[in-house]
């Protein structure tokens, strides 16, 4: 069992709101000590990183969360943001606007926005951001509290040894199809799909590269990293994803 002082958050990614959260964190997740979930609820133009189909947390496993010390993180992580769109988000931030809760964002603009008008509110940079060094991370950790690194930096653990404010960074401890894609071209035709943008067709670097596409047909479910080696690193934040090959819930 890992140590209470870690800190992991874990996507509700494949959860429906009518299903219990205290029941989906039991089965996919029992064995962590999971200190946030990021998901969908309320329909927001900033949301990113994976499309909108729908809230995945009620109203309900929201104050269950709370009730148990785990914040939400809202994926504000579209790749345009424009400050209308802003401002007519701010209600759905207000509702939330709490410490322990935490936004991430792939846009600089609405992070200082968001720092202004809500300041209760941890500011993450997305992994969209592809913070894959350490020069860039430097630059990331003036303008965020916390900075999701790629996971691709988890293959060096003597730079991540570096790293002197660990506890300003998030890292994977498990990566799907991101981990080693060549462009990361899907978040930009799902950001503007999460805007209901007409005509917007899905872009995936599998549809044309026939080599990562094959790479990604030989790889089973999710690759999985040494925790406890980024641990013994220092390192107290950490973001899980739900296996692939888990049935939905």
């Amino acid at each position: 069992m890992f140590s209470e002082k870690l800190d992991f958050s874990v996507s509700a990614r494949g959860k429906s709101a009518s299903n219990s959260v205290a029941a989906f964190l039991d089965i996919f997740f029992e064995d962590i000590p999971v200190k946030s979930i990021f998901a969908f609820r309320e329909y927001t133009p900033l949301y990113g990183g994976r499309i909108y189909h729908g809230p995945e947390l009620s109203e309900t496993d929201i104050h269950w969360m709370y009730d148990h010390g785990i914040g939400y993180r809202i994926p504000l992580q579209n790749i345009v943001a424009s400050r209308d769109e802003y401002v007519s988000s701010k209600p759905f931030l207000a509702k939330y606007h709490r410490k322990g809760n935490s936004v991430i964002t792939a846009r600089a603009e609405l992070a200082k926005w968001i720092r202004e008008d809500f300041p209760l509110f941890e500011v993450e940079a997305s992994v969209i951001n592809q913070v894959r060094t350490l020069d860039k991370l430097s630059d990331f950790l003036d303008n965020y509290d916390v900075v999701v690194l790629h996971p691709i930096m988890n293959d060096d653990l003597e730079a991540l040894a570096t790293i002197v404010d660990k506890s300003r960074v998030r890292l994977f401890v498990n990566a799907g199809c991101m981990y080693q894609c060549p462009t990361m071209e899907c978040y930009g035709s799902i950001s503007r799909m999460n805007k209901l943008i007409p005509n917007t067709e899905f872009k995936c670097a599998q549809h044309h590269l026939p080599d990562y596409a094959q790479s990604r047909l030989t790889t089973e479910g999710m690759t999985e990293f040494d925790t406890m080696a980024l641990v013994n690193l220092g390192f107290t934040r950490f973001k899980r994803m739900r296996n692939k090959s888990n049935t939905a819930f």
